[in-house]
C-alpha cells in the first residue's frame, strides 16, 4: 500500500532534524515511540483521505501523496533557521495529516446523516431548494447533493478538529481512534486538531488563538511545543504545494473536470517544485501556457498570490513574536502578472493586468446607490434603513426561536449641538467586526447571499430566514441624507466590549475609521444603531419632513407619519420619537388589526392637524382580507371605483411601501420588480382576486354612491376575474343597467349601435350628439372612461398581470348577454353619424350587433323541408 512504501517525507530536513538527529532535548527511544505514533496515525489516515476523491471528484489529489509534500514544502520554508523538536514535528505531522481529512463523509462516523444534522448542511440545502422548481424531484435531489458537497468543504476545518478524539466501530465492536495511543492522543489531540483547523482561519485569530506554548508530556517527551510557530508552518506548506503531483494528467483524463476545477488542474499539471532564491520562492511551469489555457494561468496567477500573502503574514507573526523567521518571505512576480511569466510562462500571449476596476468607488457608489437609483425622495434611504433593521431582527428570531412578534425598531430624531440627526436602531443579531467592514461595505455584496452568512450564523438559512435585502446597495443610499454616518454595532451573542464604530466623516469620498465603542454607544441589548447627520434643514423645502403641495403651500409633516407611510404593514414594531418624546409607533403585524380609516390615513401620508382620530369608513369602504383556502395572506383592501388622488391602493414587498396602485384602496403584498424596490407585482394569485372582487361586487351594489362609480367598479371587477352581480353595466337610454335588466330591455330588438366616448371635433367644441333609439354605451373599462368626471385610471396593468388574461372587459361582458338574450349574435364595423359641429355631420367608427337567430327561423317558415 502506498503509506508503507512512499515515505519521501521521512528524507526531509524537519523530520530528521526531529526524529532522525541526536538531541539533547529528547533520548533515542523518545523520538521513536513519537515517531511511531505519527507512522500509525499515518496509516490510518491515509485511509480516510482516500476516500475524499469519490466524494468530491473535481477537486484536485488530497491523498496521502498531498499530506506527505507538505513536509517538504516545510522544509523549503524554513531552511536552516527553523526546526522542530519531537513534540512539535508530532504535532505538526499530526495537524498535516488532519487539516483536509474531513473532505468526505467518512470523517462523520454518522455519514451523510450526520452530516445532514450540521446546521451549514441545513443552511446550503434549504438555499439551493428555494431555487428547484416545486414538484422537479431531480432538482430536489441536485439540491441535496450540492449541499453535501460544499458543506463538506465549508465545514472540513471544523471537523478537523474533532478527528483525533472522535472513533469509528471496527469490526469487532470496539472503538478505533485517528492516534492509536491513549496517552498521546488525549494530551496531544485536540491541539492537534486546533491546530489543523487553524488553516481555515484568519491570521489574527491563529494569533490570538494559539500564541501559547504547550509543556512537555511526563514520560514520554522532554519537549514543548510553540503552537503558534506550528500553526505558521502549516498554514504555509498548505497553501505552497502546487505541483503535478496534485494533478496528474491520467486522473484529470479520467475524471474530466470542468470550470474552476478544470483550470486548477491543468495549470498544477504543470508546474514544478518551488525553490528559493534569496528571500523569494520561486515557481516554474512546463510546458509554456499558450492562449487557449488563458483562464488556467490567470488561475495560477491568483493562487501564487495567495501563497505570498500567506508568507507575508507569518513573516509580519513571527517576526512580532520575536520568533525565528522563514527564509522565505514572498512568491517571486506574484504581484505582477508580467513579472510571473517570466517564471510561469506564456506562449503567443502577453499576461497584462487588464481586470476590471472601479478606480473612482465613491462617485459610482453615489451613481448607483443614491440618487440615480433612488431619485430624490427622501423615502428610499429611510426605507433602506429600516428594511436593514428588520433584517437584523428577523434574524435573531430565527436564530433565538423568538416569537413571531418579537423585536423592535427604534427611529430616533435629535437636536444635537451640531445639527439635526436622524437614527436607527435595531435590536437585531447585530455585525462582527468582519461584517462592518467587509459586507457592509462592500458595494454589491449582500451579506445574507454570502458564505460569510452561512459561517457567523449557522442554521440561520435553515430556520427559515428569508432576508428582505437581496443587493448589498441599500446601505450606501443613507449618503443622499448626509455625509456624517456612523454605525455602531454589537453582536447579539459578545459582549459590550466587542462593539464597534465604524464612521464616515466626509461622505463616500473618505475613508471610514473604525474604532472600539464607548460603553454608552453600545446597543443596550445587542444589534445595530446607524446615525447620520442630516444635510439639509427637515423642516425648510427639500428638507426630510417637508411635503410640498401643488394647490398650497408646503407643510411641515411629523417623522411618526413619513415612518408609517413608508413602513405601513411591518410585521416588526417601529417606535419614533422626537428628542426622547414619543410620536407614535406601529405595531407588529397591527395593519391587519387597526380601522379601515387608520390604515388608509398610514398609507397615504395622513393629516398631521391636531392627530386626530380618522372618521370611520361607511359600510362598502371597508378594507377586506384577501385570503386563500389555507388562510395565506395576499392584503387587506377594497375596490376603490372613485379613483380619487392621492392613491390610497399601496403594493407592499415585506411591509415596506414599494409603488402606489388605483383600482383599489389599503394593501396589497406584491414582489419588488426593480433594484430600487419603488416598483412591484402583486403576489395575489387570480382565483383569490376573482373571489374577493365578486364580494366587493356584492357589497357596491348595495352603496350609496353613484350608478356611474358602481359601474366603474363593474369594469374593475370584471377585470379582476369576478361576478359583477347586481352592478350596472350598460348606459342605456340615460341611465345605467343591470346585466338582468339589459337582457329584458333589448330582448324584442334586432340590431344595436355601440358607441363610446364623448364625441367631440377638431373644428369647435360646439358638439351636438345625435341620438340613436338603439345604441347603448358599456360600463367605464378599465383602460378608459366614457364620463368626464372621471379621468383616466394610471397603473392598472397589475389587474391584467395577476389575472394573465382571465378577467373580462365590459364589452366582453356585454358581448355575452347579447348572446344570452338573442342566441346567435354577429357583429360589424359601420361608419355612422353620431352628431354634428356648426351644421358639419360627425362621422365615427361604430360596432353594430345583429341578431341572427330570428332572420334564420324566419327562412324556416317561409321554406319548409
Amino acid at each position: 500500500m502506498l503509506f508503507n512504501t512512499t515515505m519521501s517525507f521521512k528524507h526531509t530536513a524537519l523530520w530528521k532534524a526531529a526524529f532522525e538527529t541526536s538531541r539533547t532535548d529528547a533520548t533515542p527511544e523518545e523520538q521513536a515511540r513519537l515517531a511511531g505514533c505519527y507512522d500509525a496515525m499515518r496509516a490510518r489516515a491515509s485511509m480516510l483521505v482516500a476516500k475524499i476523491a469519490s466524494d468530491l471528484p473535481h477537486m484536485t489529489v488530497h491523498d496521502v501523496t498531498h499530506l506527505d509534500a507538505l513536509w517538504e514544502m516545510a522544509s523549503i520554508a524554513v531552511g536552516e533557521e527553523v526546526e522542530l523538536n519531537p513534540a512539535e514535528a508530532f504535532v505538526f505531522g499530526g495537524a498535516i495529516l488532519l487539516h483536509d481529512a474531513a473532505m468526505t463523509l467518512a470523517a462523520f462516523p454518522g455519514g451523510i446523516s450526520q452530516l445532514r444534522e450540521q446546521a451549514e448542511w441545513r443552511d446550503l440545502h434549504a438555499r439551493y431548494l428555494t431555487s428547484a422548481p416545486a414538484g422537479d424531484t431531480a432538482a430536489a435531489k441536485d439540491a441535496e447533493n450540492r449541499a453535501t458537497s460544499d458543506a463538506l468543504r465549508l465545514l472540513h476545518a471544523k471537523q478537523a478538529e474533532n478527528l483525533p478524539m472522535i472513533s469509528w466501530v471496527g469490526p469487532q465492536k470496539h472503538q478505533m481512534f485517528i492516534i492509536e495511543d491513549q496517552q498521546v492522543r488525549n494530551f496531544y489531540g485536540r491541539k492537534i486538531g486546533k491546530i489543523a483547523n487553524s488553516h481555515w482561519w484568519g491570521i489574527s485569530r491563529v494569533e490570538d488563538e494559539l500564541s501559547g506554548t504547550l509543556g512537555a508530556l511526563p514520560g514520554v517527551t522532554n519537549c514543548t511545543v510553540d503552537l503558534l510557530k506550528v500553526a505558521c508552518l502549516l498554514r504555509v506548506a498548505d497553501a505552497m504545494h502546487l505541483d503535478q503531483r496534485r494533478a496528474p494528467a491520467f486522473e484529470f483524463a479520467l475524471i474530466q473536470p470542468t470550470g474552476v476545477s478544470a483550470d486548477h488542474w491543468k495549470f498544477q499539471e504543470r508546474m514544478a517544485k518551488p525553490y528559493v532564491q534569496a528571500d523569494a520562492l520561486v515557481y516554474t511551469a512546463q510546458p509554456p501556457f499558450d492562449a487557449s489555457d488563458a483562464d488556467s494561468w490567470w488561475t495560477a496567477f491568483d493562487a501564487l498570490q495567495m501563497v505570498d500573502r500567506e508568507l507575508r503574514d507569518v513573516d509580519r507573526v513571527l517576526r512580532d513574536r520575536q520568533k525565528n523567521p522563514l527564509v522565505v518571505r514572498r512568491v517571486e512576480g506574484a504581484h505582477s502578472p508580467s513579472d510571473l511569466a517570466q517564471t510561469v510562462e506564456t506562449v503567443g500571449w502577453v499576461p497584462v493586468d487588464s481586470t476590471v476596476r472601479v478606480s473612482d468607488v465613491p462617485k459610482i457608489v453615489a451613481s448607483l446607490g443614491g440618487s440615480k437609483l433612488y431619485g430624490d425622495s427622501t423615502a428610499a434611504p429611510i426605507r433602506e434603513l429600516i428594511q436593514n433593521g428588520l433584517d437584523a431582527i428577523t434574524a435573531r428570531r430565527r436564530l433565538q426561536g423568538r416569537p413571531p412578534k418579537w423585536g423592535e425598531l427604534k427611529v430616533l430624531f435629535q437636536k444635537r449641538d451640531d445639527g439635526y440627526w436622524l437614527c436607527f436602531e435595531d435590536n437585531g443579531v447585530g455585525m462582527s467586526q468582519t461584517v462592518l467592514t467587509g459586507p457592509l461595505i462592500d458595494f454589491g455584496n449582500s451579506f445574507w447571499k454570502s458564505s460569510l452568512a452561512i459561517q457567523e450564523f449557522p442554521g440561520l438559512a435553515a430556520a427559515g430566514m428569508k432576508s428582505r435585502g437581496k443587493y448589498g446597495i441599500g446601505f450606501f443610499s443613507i449618503f443622499m441624507l448626509g455625509d456624517l454616518v456612523r454605525v455602531i454595532s454589537r453582536r447579539y451573542d459578545r459582549d459590550t466590549q466587542s462593539a464597534c464604530v465604524l464612521e464616515f466623516r466626509h461622505g463616500l469620498g473618505s475613508r471610514p475609521n473604525l474604532r472600539n465603542a464607548d460603553t454608552k454607544e453600545v446597543p443596550m441589548d445587542g444589534g445595530t444603531r446607524v446615525e447620520v447627520k442630516l444635510k439639509n434643514n427637515p423642516f425648510e423645502p427639500d428638507g426630510l419632513l417637508y411635503r410640498k403641495n401643488p394647490f398650497a403651500e408646503g407643510q411641515v409633516v411629523k417623522l411618526s407619519r413619513v415612518i408609517a407611510a413608508i413602513a405601513p404593514a411591518c410585521d416588526v414594531t417601529i417606535t419614533v420619537t422626537d428628542d426622547d418624546e414619543p410620536l407614535g409607533n406601529t405595531t407588529a403585524g397591527d395593519w391587519l388589526e387597526i380601522t379601515s380609516a387608520t390604515l388608509l390615513d398610514r398609507i397615504t401620508g395622513g393629516d398631521d392637524a391636531d392627530d386626530k382620530p380618522s372618521s370611520p369608513v361607511r359600510p362598502w369602504e371597508e378594507l377586506v382580507e384577501l385570503r386563500d383556502e389555507d388562510g395565506k395572506l395576499y392584503g387587506r383592501a377594497r375596490i376603490d371605483a372613485a379613483n380619487y388622488w392621492p392613491s390610497s391602493g399601496l403594493l407592499t414587498v415585506d411591509g415596506l411601501a414599494a409603488s402606489k396602485i388605483t383600482s383599489v384602496a389599503g394593501i396589497l403584498i406584491g414582489v419588488e420588480t426593480t433594484a430600487s424596490r419603488n416598483s412591484a407585482s402583486p403576489i395575489v394569485p387570480a382565483p383569490v382576486l376573482a373571489s374577493w372582487s365578486s364580494e366587493q361586487a356584492i357589497a357596491l351594489a348595495a352603496a350609496e354612491i353613484p350608478d356611474a362609480e358602481k359601474a366603474r367598479a363593474a369594469a374593475i371587477v370584471m377585470g379582476c376575474g369576478g361576478d359583477i352581480g347586481e352592478l350596472p353595466v350598460v348606459w342605456w337610454h340615460e341611465r345605467w343597467m343591470t346585466a338582468s335588466q339589459f337582457i329584458e330591455a333589448v330582448e324584442s330588438l334586432d340590431r344595436l349601435e355601440l358607441h363610446e366616448g364623448a364625441i367631440r371635433h377638431d373644428d369647435d367644441d360646439d358638439v351636438t350628439k345625435r341620438e340613436f333609439e338603439s345604441s347603448f354605451n358599456a360600463s367605464p373599462n378599465i383602460s378608459q372612461t366614457t364620463d368626464g368626471r372621471y379621468g383616466r385610471l394610471r397603473d392598472t396593468d397589475w389587474i391584467s398581470i395577476v389575472t394573465k388574461g382571465a378577467g373580462s372587459t365590459p364589452i366582453d361582458v356585454i358581448e355575452e348577454l347579447l348572446c344570452e338574450a338573442w342566441g346567435k349574435v354577429e357583429s360589424e364595423e359601420e361608419t355612422l353619424v353620431v352628431g354634428e359641429s356648426n351644421g358639419t355631420e360627425i362621422f365615427r367608427n361604430v360596432c353594430v350587433y345583429t341578431r341572427t337567430s330570428a332572420a334564420g327561423e324566419d327562412e324556416e317558415a317561409e321554406y319548409p323541408e
